[in-house]
């Protein structure tokens, strides 16, 4: 067995999570449940100190607490080194983009989300990658993130996602927050918006469902002048159905459901890749814990992340290979949600922001500048 780092315990989480558990879910569905058959999955900072701090935090408080978005301090943040300070020399900007959901954003688990984690989070996310992909629109997640990125005085291209599943009620939910966000915040942020993580694959709703809501997105986004923003899906089955009606072809590719050794990953993904010609890989990534729940040769370890890292991240960006790396840090509440210890930790960093026991690939890609929706073209290299 490959055991690198000691997963941490998140029984607390968990319990607290148990406990709270008043709402019907809008199912983020594991990768795990969606993949098994398959082989292969398609699914699915600030520290400022001193007196801004507390009256920050503050605001944030009350912000989370009476519902309403937070409203920046005027003056308090003017530049980007300011907040910053001193960069973490152990991250680069290398990702090509990274799937991000903020502690706290499941609407079962009564949210609990909160701007100052978001904070913290982007303060990271900046430094390792220009791009973030969102999944879902509940406990003002998409509010929150794009508020934090004016409160940082940075830019990042940002991907929203309408989350689908067997419950009307959750779709529009999650419609009517999008366009409350798109015109809070206009569209220069927006990278894309992509309408249902899988839902077909999970056999949820019909591909009429789906091509409807997707032609609703674009006519509604379209009118409210951003007809440049694409939208799209990460579902690839019954893909003749949808391709006339999406903008871009979305794919998770999981070389750890697939059973491969970590170091054939990266190998497994380009042929894979090349075979099927998605435009963009939406996740790929490996999981870390825990080393018994393997699939065939592939291990969950730091050790084989990093193989991973290693093997593909560089090579991608060399390739112009767009892609989204599943995931940002560790997320407990997975634990509960699929009843499945492996699903809480794809992360570069633990729950806590915590770097894992990693050397991160150093790469380093240009910063996202407003209104860049550019995605490079694939190109194979000898070898």
């Amino acid at each position: 067995m490959n055991v690198d780092i000691e997963a941490p315990s998140i029984k607390p989480i968990i319990e607290k999570e148990k406990s709270k558990r008043e709402y019907s879910p809008c199912m983020f569905y594991s990768c795990t449940t969606i993949c098994k058959a398959f082989g292969i999955a398609i699914i699915s900072l600030v520290c400022i100190c001193g007196i801004f701090w507390a009256v920050l935090s503050s605001n944030i408080q009350k912000s989370h607490t009476t519902g309403h978005s937070y409203e920046p301090i005027p003056g308090s943040i003017n530049t980007t080194q300011t907040l910053f300070g001193s960069l973490d020399p152990r991250l680069a900007r290398s990702f090509w983009g990274v799937d991000y959901t903020p502690h706290g954003s499941q609407l079962q688990y009564n949210c609990g989300v909160n701007q100052g984690e978001v904070l913290q989070d982007l303060r990271l996310l900046y430094q390792i990658t220009p791009r973030i992909r969102l999944y879902g629109m509940d406990c003002q997640q998409a509010d929150y993130v794009l508020s934090g990125l004016r409160l940082l005085n940075i830019d990042m291209g940002v991907v929203l996602t309408l989350w689908m599943d067997n419950n009307q009620t959750t779709y529009e939910r999650q419609y009517h927050a999008l366009w409350d966000v798109v015109k809070k915040h206009g569209g220069d942020n927006i990278i894309g918006i992509s309408v249902g993580n899988e839902a077909l694959f999970r056999k949820e709703i019909t591909v009429e469902k789906l091509t409807t809501a997707i032609k609703d997105v674009k006519k509604k986004i379209s009118e409210l002048g951003y007809p440049h923003i694409p939208v799209y899906t990460s579902d690839i089955r019954d893909l003749p159905a949808l391709l006339n009606d999406e903008d871009a072809l979305l794919d998770n590719v999981h070389p750890f459901f697939a059973g491969t050794l970590p170091e054939d990953a990266a190998e497994w993904t380009w042929k894979y890749f090349y075979e099927t010609k998605p435009a963009i890989i939406s996740e790929i990534g490996w999981p870390t814990s825990p080393p018994e729940s393997s699939v065939q040769a592939a291990v969950p370890s730091v050790k084989n992340l990093q193989m991973l890292l290693d093997t593909f991240v560089c090579e991608a960006n060399q390739r112009g290979v767009p892609y989204y790396w599943f995931e940002f840090k560790d997320q407990p509440w997975k634990e509960v949600a699929f009843n499945e210890s492996r699903e809480a930790f794809w992360g570069i960093f633990d729950m806590n922001n915590k770097l894992k026991a990693l050397t991160l690939p150093n790469c380093t890609i240009p910063v996202w500048t407003k209104g860049d929706l550019s995605v490079p073209q694939p190109k194979l290299l000898a070898g």
